[in-house]
């Protein structure tokens, strides 16, 4: 519940502030040289997102990596399975699961954790604080 929602309700509760947290510098470095150009491509578009938010700095670039890559793994899994469907068969002519679909849940889960450390889904975002 938003903060302000808050106040006029009178649930307000106490701040979690960190007084002694170093401030830092919000920035959009450059992507890692270690990326390909697809990732490289999502790691500004989310440094961009969190610029925006006042929440991106230096220290957060091999974060953004890891979920750039992550997504792309996603994002390319995801197509695989739209392509051959959930469920394939086998070699002997069983259906089983598309092995894509494992391969995109996972990179699925990996990318939701590291967005909600960002402040990037829904209820993560009001948790976060600009400096």
């Amino acid at each position: 519940m938003p903060r302000n929602l808050r106040l006029i309700r009178g649930d307000v509760r106490p701040c979690r502030d960190n007084p002694d947290e170093p401030a830092v510098e919000v920035s959009i470095p450059d992507a890692p040289d270690y990326l390909q150009d697809n990732e490289i491509d999502v790691f500004l578009e989310v440094a961009g997102k969190l610029a925006r938010m006042r929440v991106m700095s230096e220290h957060d670039v091999d974060a953004i990596a890891m979920y750039a890559s992550r997504f792309c793994v996603w994002k390319e899994a995801n197509d695989k399975v739209r392509e051959s469907g959930l469920v394939i068969n086998s070699p002997k002519g069983y259906p089983v699961q598309n092995p894509y679909l494992s391969i995109a849940n996972r990179a699925q889960q990996d990318c939701i954790r590291i967005l909600v450390e960002f402040g990037m889904t829904p209820s993560s975002r009001t948790r976060v604080q600009a400096q």
